[in-house]
């Protein structure tokens, strides 16, 4: 019995190291703890929080493509994909306005975990850099189907000033045409 107790505690050990591992293929460039949320014309911001709703941009390992994830943490479910088509609106240096950030849009290919559900969202985002307090982050979503939703949220931790950089790059803006 010692010897499976002992097999037991070494395997649940080891299994969050293993996720760990296999979560750092996928380095977020900036995640946002969803504080307001709206579906079609409804308040869904308990909801969300309650399921412990984030966005986040990452990247994969030895892939140049930026993703997106809406993941609901509480619920072990999530619609992520890949963005392309981006177009910086409006940039903020920090001369004009407070906080440095960008307006941008692009359009995301989303998979639903929790339904396989697939499709493309069209999708809109204030994404403001440094700032202490309060919303940096907003987001406009329009889906295929014409479902409409829209996210409010804080920065947990910092933004990396990578995903600026990714944002100039793939700026398909009539300016770069």
């Amino acid at each position: 019995m010692y010897k499976q107790l002992f097999f037991l505690f070494l395997i649940l050990m080891v299994t969050p190291q293993i996720s760990k591992a296999q979560k750092s293929d996928s380095p977020i460039w900036a995640k946002f703890n969803i504080t307001r949320a709206i579906t079609g014309n409804k308040d869904s911001s308990k909801e969300l929080v309650r399921a412990g709703a984030y966005t986040a941009f990452y990247t994969k390992k030895n892939n140049d493509t930026l993703y997106m994830a809406n993941v609901f943490s509480k619920r072990s479910s999530e619609s992520y994909g890949p963005i392309d088509n981006i177009k910086i609106i409006r940039k903020s240096n920090g001369k004009e306005f407070k906080y440095e950030g960008v307006v941008f849009s692009f359009e995301w290919h989303y998979k639903n975990s929790y339904d396989d559900e697939q499709g493309v969202a069209r999708v809109n985002v204030i994404l403001v850099k440094d700032k202490p307090k309060g919303s940096a982050f907003a987001m406009k979503l329009l889906t295929e189907d014409n479902q409409f939703l829209e996210y409010e949220g804080e920065v947990e931790g910092v933004v990396n000033d990578r995903i600026f950089e990714y944002l100039e790059e793939k700026n398909h803006s009539a300016e770069n045409l």
